[in-house]
């Protein structure tokens, strides 16, 4: 046989070829154009031994998984549409090829299989999985802002039902191996990557030709897939329901308009791959898909600890305490848990520990009910976890994450009793959402290993996680706590310590100015729906109500230094929590809650003085039209964006738009802050603010234009 480059070739006595790919200096496998062109040699040889093999498998070399999809780098560098056609076509017409071999075709797959890996999956004639964890399946390109384009949008629906299908492509939803096979995704399950036994029995049925037990549709899904009103319906429903997001993320119609064209055909049709094409390209020269796919980069760049230090490595960490058992630890303990880590989850009393424990116990059992996790995983999770009572720990720990009451006493506390119990090696982290970490540095002998480790709420949704560096934390330390996240699922951004970090301190402005409006007598559903309108996933007035009004005035108390005016928001925070509004969790806040969801505005009291309502005027930029909130809201970010950056508390704008995105939910079609103010102009925008401090005040008064046009250097560069 010949030899590959990135794949190993054999086959058996059986006639039976198996490739199994393991991409040189790769953690994970993907398609580049090396794996493209020796598949197509080994398709094409496979094609001209029919006498000799009876089967072709393909497998994966790597743990990490079977295939996660296209190169991005590549995808990100490709220049031209017809560059962007060729890569297209070409795997197109390498995946008809695997479908319309006459023998057959098995995909053995374990841990991601994701893009254009299922969709090489799926021209596969059968499919097998191994049911573990690790196994996930689906076609994410939405998220990239782009469209499946090697065949997905036309196999998908064939295979498990377009009412199945659009839905997991629209959403750009990951299953797992056991939900594959219900669908019908998978042919069959094996027990783990070294079942042999269950790939040899699936093997020879199929040499036998043996009839494969096919997935029962209901008949409503048989309804929905195979008849033409059906799939009307689903389609006009999809298109219904992704019709506000359509308006940001263009993907979502091209997906649905491929999948339609395909619809009909009962095999995979050639109008359905060229529209895949044309959306594919035009989608990629758009505007949204470059933004998308420059922050997934960001994100998979920000996981490597070598980006943020200069190359030191940190400490391995097995075993973590966790001190503080309310919502923030129990979070964190259950996420450590969760990630096979041993954790030691403390508090002063008995009873706050026991209420921690219940925490993480119930965020198991909802995990297992969304099938994230088997009951089995989830009980090996939870044996992880330790509940301690008091302060003390013994000397066989790797780190501490402090998350106790926001009180600089009480964390001293905590960080004194942990320098004194624990080893030497051991980092010592804050929770803190923006207390000073310096201070809680003071009560211990080892300054250079105590940090900020700041997860948002709640902890095991949210992907953002801020290592917060002082004046004196080592380089190691960043590399421990870096790492830790990245083993936790997160992405870390480092960030010098200052007033509410990086997230905090650039949403404090918007959530200020809302609160402004909603003093000036501005109707608080048309700041959200402004807001909304923009891009924002939540408006600021909601989102001051599930973040809850009384931790709201905690941050905007410990923010105040660095406003350049006052402002009435804290008060108004501080009165309403004293009247009973502390949000969502109190039933209401600005607006009235109940089982968790929003309804009508609650009538603001006359707490505070309200100041007299400015009008200002709609400003056209860009193609587009910001309303007078609009403006208010963004440019208040814009603006502490550039002053962020002036003092160092991140070395890297691309970095700001990273951190609002993934800590805030800033419009992620508009890249970001920062790619709001390159793409608007700066000199705009600085003229905007300008008038905005006329007309407002001095806290829309831009940086020193020197100070200015070092930051528009470095975002432009």
């Amino acid at each position: 046989m010949k030899t590959y480059k990135t794949w190993t070739v054999d086959v058996n006595d059986k006639g039976v070829m198996t490739a199994v790919l393991d991409l040189p200096d790769h953690a994970v496998n993907v398609f580049n154009s090396a794996v493209l062109t020796e598949l197509n040699e080994i398709v094409e040889a496979a094609t001209h031994q029919l006498d000799k093999v009876r089967m072709l498998v393909f497998r994966s070399g790597k743990e990490s998984g079977f295939l996660a999809g296209a190169d991005i780098h590549r995808i990100e560098r490709i220049s031209s549409r017809e560059e962007a056609e060729a890569i297209l076509e070409q795997g197109q017409k390498l995946f008809n090829m695997i479908a319309k071999l006459p023998i057959p075709t098995v995909a053995v797959i374990n841990g991601p299989c994701v893009g254009g890996g299922l969709e090489f999956a799926m021209a596969c004639k059968y499919r097998l999985a191994v049911n573990d964890g690790s196994t996930k399946l689906g076609l994410p390109e939405v998220k990239l802002g782009l469209i499946p384009a090697w065949g997905g949008t036309q196999r998908l629906p064939k295979l498990i039902g377009m009412s199945n299908a659009l839905p997991m492509m629209l959403e750009g939803k990951l299953i797992g191996a056991d939900k594959a096979y219900r669908l019908g995704l998978v042919d069959g399950l094996l027990s783990s990557t070294s079942d042999d036994v269950g790939l040899r029995a699936f093997i020879d049925a199929r040499l036998g030709r043996q009839p494969l037990a096919k997935t029962k549709r209901s008949w409503t899904r048989w309804m929905l897939d195979a008849t033409t009103i059906g799939r009307k319906l689903v389609v006009s429903t999809a298109r219904k329901r992704s019709a506000k997001m359509a308006r940001h993320y263009p993907a979502l119609a091209r997906i649905i308009e491929a999948t339609a064209i395909g619809a009909s055909s009962t095999d995979v049709s050639d109008s359905g791959l060229r529209a895949e094409r044309d959306a594919f390209q035009d989608l990629l020269f758009g505007s949204v898909a470059p933004e998308l796919i420059r922050l997934f980069l960001l994100q998979e760049q920000a996981k490597k600890s070598s980006v943020w230090t200069d190359g030191a490595e940190g400490v391995p960490v097995r075993k973590l305490a966790v001190i503080g058992a309310g919502t923030m630890g129990a979070g964190i303990a259950q996420l450590a848990a969760s990630r096979g880590l041993d954790v030691v989850l403390q508090d002063i009393e008995q009873r706050f520990v026991d209420r921690g424990m219940e925490t993480i116990r119930e965020l198991f059992k909802k995990a297992v009910r969304k099938k994230a996790l088997s009951q089995e995983d989830a009980d090996a999770a939870l044996a992880h976890v330790t509940p301690r009572v008091g302060w003390d720990n013994k000397a066989d720990l790797d780190l501490m994450i402090e998350a106790v009451i926001e009180q600089p006493k009480v964390k001293q506390e905590v960080f004194r009793a942990a320098d004194e119990s624990l080893p030497l090696h051991a980092v010592l982290a804050s929770n803190t959402s923006a207390l000073p970490i310096d201070d809680m540095a003071t009560a211990t002998a080892r300054p250079e290993k105590v940090a900020g480790l700041h997860f948002f709420n709640p902890v095991h949704k949210m992907p953002l996680v801020e290592v917060v560096r002082t004046g004196s934390t080592s380089e190691g330390t960043i590399a421990t706590l870096v790492n830790v996240a990245k083993k936790l699922g997160k992405t870390p951004i480092v960030v010098r310590q200052s007033p509410g970090f990086l997230v905090n301190r650039i949403l404090f402005p918007y959530l200020d100015e809302a609160a402004r409006m909603v003093l000036e007598g501005v109707d608080i559903r048309e700041i959200d729906k402004a807001a909304k309108k923009f891009g924002m996933p939540m408006g600021p007035v909601e989102l001051l109500d599930v973040v809850g009004l009384d931790i709201a005035a905690d941050v905007s108390e410990t923010l105040t230094p660095l406003a350049t005016e006052d402002s009435p928001a804290p008060g108004l925070f501080q009165m309403m929590v004293a009247a009973g509004h502390r949000g969502q969790k109190s039933g209401q806040g600005f607006y009235h809650w109940k089982d968790g969801r929003r309804e009508a505005p609650v009538e603001i009291p006359d707490l505070v003085e309200k100041p007299e309502a400015i009008e200002i005027d709609d400003w056209k930029v860009d193609g587009e039209v910001l309303s007078p909130i609009q403006q208010r809201l963004v440019l208040a970010m814009l603006n502490e964006s550039t002053k962020v950056l002036a003092e160092g508390v991140v070395e890297e704008p691309r970095m700001v738009d990273l951190g609002m995105v993934l800590g805030t939910g800033f419009a992620p079609f508009r890249g970001g802050p920062m790619q709001c103010l390159k793409r608007w102009g700066p000199e705009r925008v600085r003229e905007r603010l300008e008038h905005l401090a006329e007309h407002l005040g001095p806290r829309f008064r831009p940086c020193q234009r020197e100070e200015h046009s070092q930051i528009v250097s470095r975002i432009v560069n």
